[in-house]
């Protein structure tokens, strides 16, 4: 096994891109990654990292990106790699003076990543929560609340700022250093569609494309606009116009396995759970 680290993203997606492309469904945030750091590469509080591993064969065959402040990601790859990645994970967060806060990705190697650090640093696990990555099998027609939906639009940044502040307090991540930047960003991209109700936004949807594959999310209702179906509809709408363009042809979100409200509402839109990963918060 080799093991091959840059801070340059183009040299990354140069070496990874046709590996993260085989599965982009499990892949897909890696994938988004690349996109996110060309496009905004002074937005982390450090320089971010990449990370990829070779068989013998010099086959890709693993990769790993840590865009601090966030969690580290990684792929699947072959448990014989994970103690030389994080070995290489631990001298890189030495050399910034900074740690990652976990470890995110498929729930084997992720773990073993994990596994790796904790036995070499003393750090511990504090929290593995199972995240399900779900994937459209058909998309099923889901009842229309009151209102209409539409993509939000620069006079909506400030509010979304708040919104995703609040969401990220509510499921325990971490959401930029920046809300406000982060959601102009998105804005600014076309990635956020809006529920209106009675000429106020109601719920929020993201969504992103990659490798070509849809993912949504995040996807938020404040708690006062809850149990009325607009997130659902919003999510139904979004996969439906994604589905018309060319160059997508899956479509996926990740959902928390210990939320069974959010798992029946993306199931009765048409996903099914297909593979599980886990977000894994190091203390």
């Amino acid at each position: 096994m080799g093991i091959h680290t840059t801070e340059s993203a183009d040299t990354y997606a140069t070496a990874v891109l046709a590996f993260l492309e085989e599965d982009p469904c499990a892949r897909n945030v890696l994938l988004t990654v690349i996109d996110s750091v060309r496009a905004a590469p002074g937005s982390y509080s450090a320089t971010p990292s990449f990370w990829w591993v070779t068989a013998d064969t010099g086959q890709v065959c693993g990769a790993a990106s840590w865009t601090p402040p966030y969690p580290l990601l990684v792929s699947a790859m072959p448990d014989t790699a994970t103690t030389e990645l994080a070995a290489s994970m631990i001298a890189r967060a030495a050399w910034l003076g900074i740690k990652p806060p976990g470890v995110n990705g498929p729930e084997r190697s992720a773990h073993a990543v994990a596994s790796a650090w904790i036995a070499a640093t003393g750090d511990r696990i504090e929290r593995a929560r199972t995240i399900l990555l779900n994937e459209l099998d058909h998309l099923v027609d889901v009842p229309v609340p009151p209102g209409t939906s539409r993509v939000a639009t620069l006079p909506d940044v400030s509010l979304l700022a708040e919104w995703l502040t609040a969401f990220g307090a509510e499921v325990d991540l971490i959401v930029g250093l920046d809300p406000h930047a982060t959601a102009e960003r998105a804005v600014r991209s076309g990635i956020f569609d809006l529920w209106i109700a009675d000429a106020t936004p109601v719920c929020v949807v993201g969504h992103r494309v990659a490798g070509g594959v849809l993912r949504v999310g995040p996807v938020y209702t404040p708690p006062e606009h809850r149990n009325r179906g607009y997130g659902r509809r919003l999510t139904y709408e979004v996969t439906a116009r994604a589905l018309t363009r060319p160059d997508v042809q899956r479509c996926m979100l990740f959902t928390d396995a210990a939320n069974p409200v959010s798992n029946s509402i993306y199931r009765q839109a048409g996903y099914v759970a297909r593979d599980r990963h886990v977000e894994i918060a190091l203390a």
